[in-house]
């Protein structure tokens, strides 16, 4: 059996998804946003025998190619945006940017630029410190996308009430996302850097702005903390770190060379 399959299906449901929670936004009706998570929570499991067959017919775990990493970050997402709703009550808003971006992500491995051909991984990226560098690396980023619906939701909703909620949201999902993705980005990373390279950090243009990412959502959390920023400020800063995990993704490997251009 073809992963194919789920996986096209997949991106369907999710199309359907980013359809309802724009209805419900504007029908402002909470029964379509609950009918649009719970879907969500069907993309995943939807996907999740896609997922299993990818490994086999790889034999490895499929976080290897672009066409893994953006199907992996809309597999893994769909679940962690609906366990977002059921704890949080993500509002529609929320869920309708997050699923669109994810959405837009997962539209990649439909595209030229990846390639969705199941052949095993090379030696260099054969290790199980890589599915742990990009794994938590994927998951922190996944918190960053629901940072970044709820910054650009903070710029529409009109009433305080409810740009204090985004403003806890982005700051919430930031403060769960950031540990994964120092773990995932810079401390796996350089432990699989060694593995394969023989050295942690070289300045290599991917571990540059992983670094540089890494470094303004720092600054997100320290504004917090230390000169108590919150609301629009933090939003700015909530966005320019998504645009720059976002150009960390994929326009360091389509504008810069270096060695984590491996397709």
């Amino acid at each position: 059996m073809n992963s194919t399959l789920f996986y096209t299906g997949t991106f369907f449901i999710y199309l359907l998804v980013v359809f309802l929670e724009l209805v419900a936004i504007i029908s402002k009706k909470d029964p379509i946003h609950k009918i649009a998570m719970n879907l969500l929570l069907v993309a995943f499991l939807f996907q999740s025998p896609g997922v299993i067959i990818r490994g086999i017919q790889i034999n490895f775990i499929p976080l290897t190619s672009t066409y893994e990493a953006v199907t992996f970050i809309g597999w893994i997402g769909a679940l962690i945006v609906y366990l977002f709703y059921k704890i949080k009550k993500i509002d529609s808003i929320v869920a309708f940017f997050s699923t669109v971006t994810l959405t837009a992500l997962y539209a990649i491995s439909s595209s030229p630029i990846a390639s969705s051909e199941a052949k095993p991984p090379i030696p260099a990226l054969q290790s199980y410190w890589l599915v742990l560098h990009v794994s938590f690396a994927f998951i922190g980023e996944v918190f960053f996308i629901l940072s970044f619906a709820a910054a650009i939701a903070y710029f529409i909703v009109k009433s305080e009430a409810k740009k204090e909620r985004m403003d806890e949201l982005m700051y919430r999902s930031i403060l769960i996302g950031f540990p994964f993705f120092t773990l995932g980005a810079l401390v796996f990373g350089a432990i699989w850097a060694k593995y394969a390279w023989g050295r942690f950090w070289a300045w290599d243009p991917k571990e540059t702005w992983s670094l540089i990412t890494w470094l303004i959502y720092s600054a997100f959390l320290h504004s917090r903390y230390m000169m108590k920023w919150k609301g629009k400020r933090s939003a700015i800063i909530a966005i320019i770190a998504f645009l720059a995990m976002i150009f960390t993704f994929f326009g360091v490997n389509f504008l810069l060379s270096g060695l984590h251009s491996y397709g």
